[in-house]
């Protein structure tokens, strides 16, 4: 008789076994899309980074290719004929943004250029910025 109550006394022992399991696996689980939700969040800002430096870096390339124009070295142009919007045809969803600042003194000609690059949209949204300095004679 005896050994029949210590049966009885144990049923449902599997059960809080099995629950307490579904419990923890169950809180592995969502720590894991937690985490995966996460690196995607990561993985977008990194490509959204680097898509805005080299939108910058282009900003750059287009302002000095406007300034120092190809076939004639001795011409320097001034800030004015630097655009303070440049549109990229293949960097989707990025805009460029140039600033231009000119500090003379006799007989250089130093020009600040500072581009932004911005990429995203919303919540996704992510800048970088490079800075140049060039100079050339005074004219």
């Amino acid at each position: 008789m005896r050994r029949r109550s210590s049966l009885a006394s144990q049923t449902g022992s599997a059960l809080v076994v099995a629950i307490f399991i579904i419990t923890v696996m169950s809180m592995m689980a969502a720590a894991m899309i937690k985490i995966n939700a996460s690196q995607a969040v990561t993985t977008t800002q990194e490509i959204l980074g680097t898509r805005a430096w080299f939108a910058a870096h282009s900003g750059i390339e287009i302002s000095l290719n406007k300034l120092f124009p190809i076939g004639d070295p001795l011409q320097m142009l001034t800030c004015k004929d630097i655009p303070t919007q440049i549109s990229l045809v293949d960097f989707n969803g990025c805009s460029v943004t140039i600033e231009c600042k000119q500090h003379s003194v006799e007989p250089m000609h130093r020009i600040q250029l500072r581009s932004i690059g911005r990429c995203g949209n919303g919540q996704y949204q992510v800048a970088r910025q490079q800075q140049v300095w060039v100079k050339g004679l005074a004219q």
